[in-house]
């Protein structure tokens, strides 16, 4: 929502009675230097708060009629307010006053100039003549040829405008209305009511009502309007609900000409400085699909020192429901709606936590066997060097309880402890000898509905050498360095039998291995004369060996024991349903990125299969850079078996009043455009209007959806 404020008239109200204790106490020559004044005076008592100080060319008091009278250059200063105006008559018997000639007041936020103001101070109203009034805050400008002030905190104008645009003379927009009711903190009710762009009439609507808000209010927002082939053309018009000082809410009523009227209210909340959150929920009747459907969602986070907690529901009616509403990708293609809860507790290298998750399952039917975690415990060590020799401890361990609505139920306990010692016997030379375990124990519902129990410990030796050196090519600290690191590690898992786990524990093996496995990296860094160094390029090389052949872990997920080049060709072949491969050598895996110049950055990722001189994996991309408004990236990337897609993205600004936006990925393997984004914005010399067209296409489910933005600087949007 958008607000504005109007200068607070009551303080010229003030400024003219601070006028009248100097009239009081003498009859001023003409051309007096400023005098201080400080007192109680005229009808109400009013009491000053400060020194005034007071300019004119002539001032004068008829205390038989009770009128004061400055003339000539007058300038009223009270603190960082200042008013001046060219004549200034106050009558104290009728509470009337004149202010004439370029009367001008200025704040440090706050500015208004008129021709003429004739005023009532006991009764506060009167009349404005040919000005304006300025917030500087937010730019809002109300203008008119005679503003009349109603009563305390209301006006009524004729033959004004309003605009939040701050150019001068002429603002690039605004509202011209005819008539309109001003009340501050309230709206500005308006009849008459023609748009204009740079002068130009665009727009004519007969009411209309603006927010004059002074404080954090209840209102409509500005609604947003699109179209798409599954929603039809959609409307969504937002009002805003402020409850209370800390908590607020939004209630909306989206109405779409496929699917029907869905209102939905999100309430969103901040007790204090350590707690937050917001819930959220829509409930409707589908016209397309004739069900009841809804979604309830929100969040809570707290934080305090060591502890936090967190709250987080995702709980929708059916299926298909983020399919035909949801706006992101990811809740679309989701398997699973998550709905969890969280407290933790952290310490310098230590770590817990407690949680308990349920998962709503998006592509079976409600009665499933999907796996529940109600609850879960986690706790980490960080590496710590005990007083033990140097020896450094690590670990992590997790005990959880699995619920199904079909299947067994089972509690299981998980834990892996490393000790390790590292020596440097050269420098930039380290050798660190390891010793592991990792552990698994689950106690579940056998087939004869008891109890049984398995598990297994998995004890891992290994050692790792690493290299690093560096040579620099400076001249008066600036210049280049290059860095080259190295790793070989060797890991020996023991074989230890699993085959007592149960089914749901099979997934979690580990397979032994004798594995040697290579990292190799090189770094050419740039100093510049700020003294902060500049990646020029980069390059990481990983592979593996296993001295036996190779045991896959008969698992989908990740071995937490086996290195990363080996889990990226398992992924790769079981999202194509190739069998795990036993070979002793692995891909090789290599990264590089390179910004030879300056925008430009270069960068491709390959993994080789060396046994049959394919790439499993390959991507490659460039990049352009020069600002938010001036850039351009294009990439291709393929996934033997399971994808191939180009994708690009750019932003232009041909003119300075056009920008042109776009990301598009596109499928070479199913040729089509799975997914895109495009928009066209105009954008004035001011920016303080905006018009764009979007264009959004989506494959999940195949929609596209096309929408116009129009925008007003400080007064909102409209449009999706």
């Amino acid at each position: 929502m958008t607000t504005f404020l109007a200068p607070p008239l009551r303080v010229l109200l003030i400024l003219v009675l601070l006028v009248a204790p100097g009239f009081a106490q003498s009859e001023l020559p003409s051309g007096l230097p400023s005098g201080l004044f400080g007192s109680k005076f005229g009808a109400g008592a009013l009491l000053l708060d400060g020194p005034v100080n007071i300019d004119a060319d002539t001032l004068t008091y008829d205390e038989e009629n009770g009128v004061a009278l400055a003339e000539g250059n007058v300038e009223i200063r009270l603190g960082p307010r200042t008013m001046r105006a060219d004549r200034i008559l106050y009558n104290f018997r009728s509470g009337e006053a004149e202010l004439s000639g370029k009367v001008r007041y200025r704040d440090a936020d706050e500015q208004f100039a008129f021709d003429r103001i004739t005023i009532n101070l006991g009764t506060e109203t009167g009349v404005l003549y040919n000005g304006n009034i300025l917030i500087s805050t937010n730019n809002y400008r109300i203008s008119g040829e005679r503003i009349e002030k109603t009563g305390r905190q209301s006006f009524r104008v004729e033959k004004g405008s309003l605009t939040t645009c701050p150019c001068d003379p002429k603002p690039d927009w605004e509202f011209d209305v005819r008539r309109a009711r001003v009340v501050i903190d309230g709206y500005a009710v308006s009849k008459d009511i023609t748009f204009r762009v740079r002068g130009v009439p665009v727009l004519w609507l007969p009411y209309a009502v603006f927010p004059v808000k002074t404080t954090r209010q209840s209102g409509f927002l500005m609604p947003t309007i699109s179209n798409s082939n599954s929603r039809g053309f959609e409307v969504s018009l937002p009002y805003y609900w402020a409850i209370n000082r800390w908590s607020d809410a939004t209630l909306t009523i989206d109405a779409m000409t496929e699917r029907g009227v869905r209102p939905e209210a999100e309430y969103r909340f901040v007790p204090n400085r350590e707690s937050e959150g917001a819930v959220r929920g829509s409930f409707f009747h589908d016209n397309k699909t004739h069900d009841k459907r809804w979604r309830v969602y929100g969040e809570n986070v707290y934080h305090t020192g060591e502890w936090t907690a967190n709250a987080r529901v995702e709980v929708p009616s059916d299926n298909q429901y983020y399919v035909d509403f949801a706006e992101t990708e990811l809740l679309r293609s989701a398997r699973h709606a998550r709905s969890q809860g969280f407290v933790g507790r952290s310490g310098e290298n230590h770590s817990q936590q407690l949680s308990a998750t349920w998962h709503e399952e998006l592509e079976l039917g409600s009665n499933d066997n999907t796996v529940q975690r109600l609850p879960e415990y986690q706790a980490s060590l960080l590496p710590y060097r005990t007083p033990l020799g140097g020896v450094e401890v690590a670990g992590e361990a997790s005990a959880t309880y699995f619920y199904r609505e079909e299947g067994d139920r089972a509690g299981r306990g998980r834990g892996a402890i490393t000790l390790s010692r590292a020596f440097v016997p050269f420098p930039s030379v380290s050798i660190t000898p390891y010793v592991s375990a990792n552990l698994l124990g689950t106690r579940y519902e056998g087939a004869s509905e008891d109890w049984e129990s398995a598990g297994r410990i998995v004890p891992a030796t290994g050692v790792t050498l690493s290299v690093e050196a560096q040579r620099g090519y400076l001249r008066d600290s600036k210049g280049f360095v290059h860095v080259v690191g190295s790793d070989i590690g060797y890991r020996h898992v023991y074989r230890v039998d699993q085959d007592n786990l149960p089914v749901f524990d099979r997934w979690s093996k580990i397979a032994p291995q004798d594995q040697f496995v290579l990292t190799a990296s090189q770094r050419f860094l740039r100093l510049q004369e700020s003294g902060s160094p500049k990646e020029i390029a980069y390059m990481h090389v990983e592979w593996a060996y296993d001295i036996n052949s190779r045991e896959p872990s008969d698992t989908p997920y990740v071995d937490p024991l086996s290195p990363f080049v080996r889990v990226l060709r398992d992924q790769i072949d079981l999202g194509a349903g190739r069998t795990l491969r036993t070979d002793r050598s692995s891909d090789v895996y290599g990264k590089l990125v390179v910004k030879p110049i300056e925008r430009w950055s270069f960068e491709g990722e390959a993994l080789y299969d060396p046994s049959g001189g394919t790439f499993p994996l390959g991507a490659v991309s460039v990049g352009w850079e020069k600002d938010r408004d001036h850039k351009l990236s294009v990439g291709y990337r393929t996934t033997r078996e399971l994808a191939e897609d180009v994708r690009t993205s750019f932003a232009w600004r041909p003119l300075r009043s056009l920008r042109l936006q776009a990301e598009l990925n596109y499928s070479l393997r199913n040729s089509e455009l799975t997914d895109g984004t495009a928009s066209v914005n105009l954008i004035p010399k001011s920016e303080c209007w905006s018009v764009g067209f979007v264009a959004k296409k989506s494959t999940h489910p195949d929609d596209t959806t096309y929408g116009l933005m129009f925008g007003l600087k400080g007064i909102g949007s409209a449009g999706d």
